[in-house]
């Protein structure tokens, strides 16, 4: 979604520019705008970062400006490669490019930062602009621009910046078109032909034309600066001119012809001026007398309404110069365009969580609400439940207090019914022995001349029930010899006989002793039957 508000800082090469923009409907305004302009022996990578960092106060002075901002990074800090991947899946797309950053810029990938994107498409292969800057570059500006109060969320290369403001200020055209981004210390050359564009970054700026002055007025820098400036609307010394012109011409042919051979471009119908250097008089006809071709200046502000508050600081007396920070505010306020972001991995984690943060405050507060109607709905239910149970509950209390009266007397039955069948065991067990010992009698009595002088229990309490038994037989045949067989036989059958009685299992331990004459002594144990008890 397009936001409606943006911030950009343009870190040029010998000028900063802060600039707020706005989107109103489709058209965008430039409501804020201020500069600060560097001196021409600022060009240095390092006196550009100094005199940067001083910049960011003096502007935010003017403007007291705050908040996300969009850095545009000067083209000469930033390398730019064109390669090709085949068209595979996203993953394996991100593989080759690492792959192909790794073989195309000249630094350990853990030194700079770098990014791509999409420059041109076919069915079989893209073709992926590719852009890198050191990090000992990119992490002091980032911090300067902390210190002054604003908070770095996406760093733009000047490339991007540039073809965004052209699509902006000539969205009809499609016929191949080279702009010329005119630098002080670079110039960037893009060649673009209706969605396909190509980049290219030429260590040629307005210094080398500087200097060239410097040379044939026999002055200072400085100087030549000054000479440089004050003669927009008439010619320069015709040699410095003639011969960056020159130099110009012969870099965008071979520019040209290598974007020809690697992506197919066509060679440009017209030649588009913009940037600081794009006011010099007579550097247009002179280019186009050498290319032949038609050449004319990009006017990204004549697309962009220009506020009081811009007004005032003469935004309009810049306009070749606004290009990049036009361009830039167009990919925040009108997306669709091609970006990438060259933010440090530190800060780029920062401003991940920080994009997340509302997402996850969205998701939290959609989880609380969706929750709520179901928290109502069964906080309701719950309480027309409870109001139903302790009805009922009323209802069944009399009968919760009966049924535990009757647990209450079944478990006193229980515990009689445990009492009776103890006493009915112990009567079990007197009977049994009289009836044991009555049915003893009765087949003794059959046998005759027999008789127990023992009966004791040799059973261990708890044990199935064994008893001891001693008797004689009496054997009047032979009343002073040895017992007969008969008497044998006899006490035989008694045994046998005792078997056959209900209370009886078994004998064991049978014993026999005719010691005594007319007298057989006999010993047993009787197994008493667990059926009936004693």
């Amino acid at each position: 979604m397009a936001a409606n508000r943006t911030l950009i800082l343009d870190c040029g090469a010998s000028r900063t520019a802060l600039c707020a923009f706005s989107r109103q409907g489709q058209r965008l305004r430039l409501d804020h705008y201020a500069a600060v302009t560097f001196p021409a022996q600022a060009g240095g990578e390092d006196n550009w970062l100094a005199h940067t960092q001083a910049a960011l106060p003096a502007l935010q002075a003017r403007l007291k400006l705050a908040g996300p901002v969009v850095l545009v990074l000067p083209a000469h800090l930033a390398l730019t490669k064109l390669i090709k991947t085949p068209r595979v899946e996203p993953a394996q797309r991100e593989k080759i490019i690492r792959f192909e950053a790794e073989q195309s810029i000249p630094y350990a990938l853990d030194d700079v930062v770098w990014d791509s994107a999409i420059a041109a498409e076919n069915p079989r292969e893209f073709e992926m602009l590719l852009v890198a800057a050191k990090l000992e570059a990119v992490e002091p500006l980032c911090a300067a621009v902390q210190a002054a109060g604003l908070e770095p969320r996406l760093i733009l290369p000047s490339p991007l910046a540039t073809l965004a403001a052209f699509r902006l200020a000539q969205p009809a055209a499609t016929e191949p078109a080279l702009v010329l981004n005119l630098g002080s210390r670079s110039t960037t050359l893009l060649l673009t032909e209706g969605p396909r564009f190509a980049a290219r970054t030429l260590a040629l700026g307005g210094q080398a034309l500087t200097q060239q002055i410097a040379a044939n007025q026999d002055c200072e820098p400085e100087e030549a600066e000054r000479i440089k400036l004050s003669a927009h609307n008439r010619s320069l010394t015709a040699d410095a001119l003639a011969t960056h012109a020159t130099r110009l011409a012969q870099e965008i042919t071979r520019t040209v012809l290598h974007f020809r051979r690697q992506g197919g471009l066509e060679n440009p119908v017209r030649l588009i001026l913009t940037g600081g250097g794009a006011g010099l008089a007579g550097l247009g006809e002179a280019l186009a007398e050498k290319l032949k071709v038609p050449v004319g200046r990009l006017d990204a502000l004549g697309a962009v309404e220009l506020a009081a508050g811009a007004a005032r600081n003469d935004a309009a007396a810049a306009a070749l110069s606004l290009t990049d920070l036009v361009g830039a505010a167009v990919t925040q306020l009108r997306p669709g365009h091609p970006v990438l972001n060259l933010l440090p991995p530190a800060l780029r984690q920062q401003e991940g969580r920080r994009r997340r943060q509302p997402w996850l405050a969205a998701a939290a507060v959609l989880a609380v609400a969706a929750l709520l109607p179901p928290l109502v709905h069964y906080r309701t239910v719950a309480v027309i439940a409870g109001v139903k149970t302790a009805a009922i509950e009323r209802e069944l209390a009399p009968w919760r207090e009966r049924e535990a009266r009757n647990r209450a007397a079944l478990q006193q039955l229980a515990a009689l019914k445990e009492q009776i069948a103890e006493l009915q065991g112990i009567q079990d067990r007197r009977s049994g022995w009289l009836s044991l010992l009555a049915d003893l009698q009765d087949r003794l009595v059959r046998v005759e001349d027999v008789w127990l002088e023992q009966l004791a229990i040799a059973s261990a309490p708890g044990a199935p029930i064994r008893l001891a038994v001693s008797g004689r037989m009496l054997d009047k045949t032979n009343p002073l010899a040895k017992v007969s067989p008969e008497t044998y036989r006899r006490v035989q059958a008694l045994l046998a006989s005792l078997v056959d009685s209900p209370f009886v299992a078994g004998i064991e331990a049978e014993r026999f002793d005719n010691g005594q004459p007319g007298i057989l002594k006999f010993d047993c144990v009787l197994v008493a039957d667990p059926a009936r008890p004693l």
